[in-house]
Order: structure tokens, then sequence, then C-alpha cells
């Protein structure tokens, strides 16, 4: 179905710039072909059946946009991660999934193979897409998975969100709809597709609606401020740390019209020094990989701080007895993967529980008030302080660990890890990075090290309350 919606404008607009990757400028027509060739190189590869799960570990390029579309057509599920992740994070998704198959970079391709030795590892340097022939795309249920995203879990093993083809194109319909999204639009995309708010805000709402993706593989602020001048992009969806970052170190961004944070509360001072600088008003978005996006700021006006817009269309709001935010929409996935005991907690009456505390104002405005478990925000990533944890006390002499966030640099947390040591070990900062680089992303680990006599029983996770190890992954 998603690449029913793709072809049909590349039918009506074939020769519209689609993609812009380095030097690579990709029609719609020429997107087309990528993917018709994509498919046949899947399938020759991997003869993906429908219900196939392929995981992709890409940064962002045309490669991982064809090879999402490609596999959509076959009816496999694509399901993007973090490059940069480690062994055991591999290993804990191919524990809890069948994976049929894995596209990664050429030096990636080892670690892989250890990690999932059942499925086949395909290298994107090798011969990608160099195929004439195209296999036919397999009929498509709208309620069935395109799409497989990772988030935290309440225990450090993450979760398993599916996005079914209805997922997506209500959200690229319905976020189009609020934003004013038209075929015009040149977006510059920054955060990771692996990421939520990536795949969603910076590769299905533009594509889907017509407009032109300009690729970031890899975020410093001078290549995007160069970017923006050379490509003309005029629409950012990124994180306030992104923000920070190009408000500290660019000085021109003359086509930027339409910024949208997500991931993140916009600091009150970092949306007004962006205002000042560029002439553009920063409108905050919230939403989360379960549910897709939920609310925008659209109000012609600055809205009241701690306020995160109000409902896009097809998004029902209910504030439940404890404070907490739980929402009904077209775009909020089904269920966890395998996970069904989690699933009867985190939906009520057919309500998905976010996990944040919040209300609405007489204006409809959602304003949001904190959380009912514990999170580590890494310039708009999630980070569950459990998988942390869980990492350190696997280290010979550790008795305990507790993970928190320790204020940070402006818009991104940093992460501390407050260790307890068993009587007569010594240890160093370095022992514990070094223990921690082996089984963790290098984002995941803790900036700050205190070795203390004892944790505090709470801190200890000796004494808990119903929600203080649970709630919804983010």
């Amino acid at each position: 179905m998603i690449a029913q919606r793709l072809r049909a404008l590349a039918e009506d607009n074939p020769e519209r710039l689609a993609i812009v990757d380095g030097a690579e400028r990709i029609t719609y027509a020429q997107l087309i072909r990528q993917i018709d060739s994509s498919r046949e190189w899947l399938q020759q590869r991997l003869h993906v059946a429908p219900g196939d799960v392929i995981l992709g570990s890409l940064e962002n390029s045309w490669q991982f946009v064809a090879c999402f579309f490609a596999i959509a057509e076959l009816g496999g599920v694509f399901m993007p991660l973090h490059p940069g992740w480690r062994a055991p994070e591999l290993r804990s998704i191919g524990e809890r999934l069948k994976i049929h198959g894995v596209i990664t970079g050429r030096a990636s391709r080892p670690e892989w193979e250890q990690v999932v030795s059942s499925a086949r590892v395909l290298a994107i340097d090798d011969g990608f897409g160099q195929t004439l022939r195209s296999p036919r795309a397999h009929a498509v249920d709208g309620d069935s998975p395109a799409l497989y995203l990772a988030t935290s879990g309440s225990t450090g093993t993450p979760r398993i969100v599916p996005r079914s083809h209805r997922n997506l194109l209500a959200g690229a319909r319905n976020v189009a709809q609020a934003l004013a999204i038209d075929p015009g639009r040149r977006f510059l995309c920054v955060v990771p597709f692996y990421h939520s708010s990536g795949f969603h805000n910076s590769l299905i709402l533009p594509l889907l609606n017509g407009a032109c993706l300009i690729l970031v593989r890899h975020f410093t602020p001078a290549a995007c401020a160069r970017l923006v001048a050379a490509e003309n992009a005029d629409v950012l969806i990124g994180s306030p740390f992104i923000y920070r970052m190009l408000l500290d170190h660019a000085h021109y961004l003359p086509t930027l019209k339409l910024c949208v944070s997500a991931g993140a509360r916009m600091p009150q001072t970092l949306a007004l020094a962006w205002q000042e600088r560029f002439g553009t008003r920063v409108r905050q978005l919230y939403g989360s990989t379960e549910t897709s996006v939920i609310s925008i700021d659209r109000s012609a006006e600055p809205p009241p701080p701690g306020t995160v817009g109000t409902p896009i269309d097809e998004v029902e709001i209910r504030i439940l007895n404890e404070g907490e935010v739980a929402v009904r929409s077209p775009m909020v996935m089904s269920g966890y993967v395998a996970d069904p005991e989690w699933n009867l907690r985190v939906f009520e009456d057919g309500f998905f529980r976010t996990g944040d505390l919040g209300c609405q104002d007489s204006d409809g405005r959602l304003r949001l008030l904190g959380r009912t478990r514990r999170m580590i925000n890494m310039a708009g990533v999630k980070i569950d302080p459990a998988e942390i944890e869980q990492a350190v006390e696997s280290l010979e002499g550790v008795v305990a660990c507790h993970v928190d966030a320790d204020g940070g640099d402006r818009e991104s947390e940093l992460i501390r890890a407050r260790i307890e040591l068993r009587e007569g070990f010594e240890m160093t900062r370095s022992h514990v990075i070094s223990h921690c680089r082996r089984r963790l992303a290098e984002y995941k680990l803790p900036r700050v090290i205190e070795f203390v006599e004892a944790l505090p029983v709470t801190l200890a996770g000796k004494i808990s309350s119903p929600w203080s190890d649970g709630g919804p992954g983010r």
C-alpha cells in the first residue's frame, strides 16, 4: 500500500526531484527504478516472502529509502537499527525476532554474521541494485507491518514497535495537513532514519507528499548550513540539540521557513534566540515511536511555555485519573511485538498510555508535566538507564549500579553512573568505559562515573512504585 502511494506520485510528476544525496540527484521516476532494481537484488539474494523481517544497519542514504520501499512491496518488514550498536545490542533483537536477512555496510558485515548466523547478511556496497529485471510486488494488507522500530524497554531490553502500512499513510496524511506540506517543500533530513522521528517526519512525510529529501549522512552544523544555502532547504524537523548546534555555529540559513522541534522539549530561551537570529519561529511537535505524531504547535503566536501544541487530525487525547496522557488514533501501533503482557498494561479502552503526565487547557493545547518513569534524553534520543545498569553490573566486582541524568550541556543530558564496588575491589573510570564500549553503542556510554560506598536503597531498585520501572518505550 505505501509503495503504491509513492508510485502514484511518481507517475504524476516523474521529473520532480525526490532525493539529493551528496552528488546524487534522484527524481521520482529514477527513485521508482531504483526501488524496482532493489527488489530484484533483494529477491535474488534473500528470497523475501511476506512477513519476512529484514534488518537494516544503514546511515541516511538513497539506498536506505530504496530498500525500505522494495521490502514493503515484497510484503516484508524492514527494521532499521543504529549502525553504532554493538553485538550484545544486536543480539537482543535477534533473540526476539526470526531474522530473515540483514543489510549493512561491508565493514559491519563480519560482526553481523557472528550475531545472526542463521540469516544472510548483505553488504550494501556489494553490487546493490545492479540488476535489470524486477519481481512482481505482492498484494499487501494495510494492517500488516511494513516497519519495525526499536525503542527503549523497561528492563534494558529494546521493545519492538510495529508500524503498519495504514499507520504510516495516516501519519503522512495528517502531519502534512497540520504543517501544510506540499510538493514544493525541500526537507533538510538531519535526524537519522533509524530514529522514529527521522523515519516518520524526514522520510515518509516528505516522500508521500511529493516533497524533496536533502540527506545529511553525518551531522555537522557547518555542512548543514552549506546544504541549506546550496539546495534551498526550507523545512527542518529536528531536536533541540540540532537547533542549538546550528544556532551556535551557523550564521546564515536564508531559506529555512518551517522549523519544527521534536524528541524533547524546546527551551523557550533557545526558541527566542533562534527567532531573533533567523526570523523563523520553531514549532513544537510531540509524539512517540508507538504513536507517531500526537500534537503540533500551529498557533499564530508563541504558545504558553510548557505546551506542545494541539492534537492533529484523527488524534484523540484522554487524561487518565493519574494524570497520564493516553492517545487513540490511526497512527498508534497495534501492540509491541512478542510482548503480550506489556501490551495489556499500556492499552486502556483502546487508548495507548504514553507514560507522560499532562493536561489540556481550555484551547485544547496539551501541556506536559513529567514522566511516569525515569528516562535519559540524549540530544532527542531516549535511553533507558536499565540497559546501562545491566552492562555495568556485568563487570566483575560491581555490587550495584544506578544510572541517571547529570545535568548536561543545554539540550542534551549527560549519563551518570554511580557504582558500588565489592569490598576489596578497585576500579578506574577507563575500566568501566572500556567494558561498556564492548556492550553498548557509543552514545549510551556513561560520561560521569562515581564510585560510592553504598547506593541508597531506592536507587538500588529495592523499593519501587507501580510505574517506576515500567511504562512504554520512547
